[in-house]
């Protein structure tokens, strides 16, 4: 079957010139495209000016991380009257295949958000730790009468399962009957939900690797939650892909404006978390703030420009609403001296009660504060 063209050739010289360089001809020898890449020209079809055959370039490779740079190409047959040079940064990718790799390689929303604590439950989250590792949850002892978080710092799941298995025996029991049973639901809450949104990915097994580092701990999830948050918002997301099998993801990619991109660094806040951290007042919040960020500097800079992620875990007592405040205020402060920064992002969870007292309503709140002296390419799609 002939593919339906995207471009028709009507200009003396190729439709396309690339940065790379190698050539693309029609089988009778005309030069479509002159400094031609497979990877940078994806499943696009373009008809020969003189002989009228189409030619369709190849699609993504299996297992190749998509590009976060592009240029949709429709196909309408479109009248190309001169040659159009592609910036190096930028691929030219079919509408077909632009939204067969959407697909594949965005975070699906999952269809609920509410978790019903059950002992059916606590066996898929062991069973899909055992298919994303390939070993089974570690076991974790709990010790109730001295420290009911005893266990949570070195294996977040574990504990979080052994915990809420235990309260399960009880005759009454809820979700939010004690600070340690409200965050071992969180804890199940948000592995499940980072399964359900990202285990179609192809480099799920590196994002589950990554977790599992950290026990998948609200830390160990905040780079996949914070992409997931970033592409709700409208921007689009990528993650590098890992050099060895299954290797681990250190950040993702956001891509600023039409074709530019930045990292996005994780940075572990837990300093003021519950149950371990110290108590934060509003002084102290902001001072800490403000030194992550300063501190940001050797990594986030011009020659390197990128976003700070913060994890900042569980705290009490309207911690999340401060944080804010402070971000705001370290941003306007830090910015001007580091115009490589484009954002600081602090992820916050967003819980709601439900009518059962053993379930939990789960979701993030990702709140980038932009830097105003930042210089760049802004974020492609608006932050909430």
């Amino acid at each position: 079957m002939t593919a339906e063209p995207d471009f028709v050739q009507a200009c003396e010289g190729p439709v396309f010139i690339g940065p790379d360089s190698g050539t693309l001809a029609c089988p009778c020898g005309q030069t479509l495209i002159e400094g031609y890449a497979p990877a940078r020209f994806l499943a696009v079809a373009i008809q020969c000016g003189q002989c009228a055959a189409v030619t369709l370039t190849a699609g993504l490779p299996a297992g190749t991380a998509p590009p976060t740079a592009v240029v949709v190409a429709e196909p309408v047959a479109e009248i190309r009257t001169g040659t159009t040079t592609i910036p190096p940064n930028v691929y030219v990718v079919g509408r077909r295949e632009y939204d067969r790799i959407a697909a594949l390689y965005q975070p699906h929303t999952p269809a609920d958000n509410v978790y019903l604590i059950t002992a059916a439950l606590l066996d898929e989250v062991a069973a899909a730790h055992q298919a994303a590792l390939g070993v089974p949850l570690p076991e974790s002892s709990i010790r109730t009468a001295d420290d009911p978080f005893a266990g949570s710092s070195q294996h977040a799941l574990a504990w979080a399962v052994a915990h809420l298995r235990g309260r399960l025996q009880a005759h009454t029991w809820a979700s939010r009957e004690s600070e340690a049973s409200s965050a071992a639901a969180t804890n199940v809450a948000a592995f499940l939900h980072f399964v359900r949104t990202w285990s179609h990915h192809p480099l799920f097994p590196a994002m589950a690797a990554t977790a599992a580092d950290r026990g998948f701990s609200l830390h160990g999830l905040a780079p996949f939650a914070a992409a997931h948050c970033l592409t709700m918002q409208g921007n689009r997301i990528g993650f590098p892909t890992p050099v060895e099998a299954p290797g681990r993801i250190g950040h993702i990619y956001v891509a600023t404006g039409p074709s530019g991109m930045v990292a996005v660094h994780p940075e572990v806040f837990d300093r003021f978390e519950y149950p371990y951290g110290s108590v934060w007042d509003a002084s102290s919040l902001r001072a800490a703030v403000s030194e992550v960020v300063l501190r940001s500097q050797g990594r986030i800079n011009l020659k390197n420009p990128g976003m700070l992620l913060l994890s900042p875990g569980v705290a009490l007592g309207g911690y999340d609403e401060a944080l804010i405040e402070s971000v705001k205020a370290a941003v306007q402060t830090a910015g001007r001296k580091n115009r490589g920064l484009l954002a600081v992002a602090p992820i916050v969870l967003r819980m709601q009660d439900t009518p059962d007292p053993h379930a939990v309503r789960f979701g993030y709140g990702l709140f980038p504060i932009l830097n105003r002296h930042y210089r760049g390419e802004m974020l492609a799609g608006a932050p909430g």
